[in-house]
């Protein structure tokens, strides 16, 4: 039986954090990324005394593990796939550039004409479903499994 009257959580942490501070400034050596004043921002010039690290991103990419989910399925989006397809790359464009360690592992179409799009983090699938829904309405359930920093972005239209 499950003891109900702890008042301290144990915190889930994301493995691909390091516990101690990355030092600073740190680029990462796979996507160019850079670590600084506590966090992770795209920069034009890197500095040049800065470290080398893999984000949590890259080794997220490299170890095929993914953070979000997004699927995608019914006959309106075969019939607009192309203005759907635009939508959320441009979506995850955006959230990419504001937040660098959101970025997108797959793109999968299936058989059955659904899309799967799989993602380092949480927030870059949760922000695609909900645009794509509020462009094209439909049905959007977005479920987090357990404690986890994990959701699955589930949408669908008809027509």
């Amino acid at each position: 039986m499950e003891r109900r009257d702890r008042l301290v959580q144990e915190y889930r942490h994301d493995p691909y954090f390091v516990r101690e501070k990355y030092p600073e400034p740190s680029v990462c050596q796979e996507c160019g990324v850079v670590f600084q004043d506590g966090i992770f921002e795209w920069v034009k010039h890197p500095p040049k005394d800065a470290g080398n690290i893999t984000c949590p991103a890259c080794l997220r990419i490299q170890e095929n593990y993914e953070g979000g989910m997004v699927i995608l399925e019914g006959g309106f989006l075969r019939t607009h796939w192309e203005d759907i397809r635009n939508l959320l790359e441009n979506t995850a464009d955006r959230e990419t550039r504001e937040r660098p360690l959101e970025r997108i592992l797959e793109w999968r179409n299936e058989d059955d004409g659904s899309v799967v799009i799989r993602t380092t983090y949480e927030h870059i699938a949760r922000r695609m479903g909900e645009a794509v829904n509020k462009a094209y309405k439909g049905e959007l359930d977005l479920h987090y499994p357990g404690d986890e920093k994990y959701v699955r972005a589930h949408w669908s239209r008809d027509q």
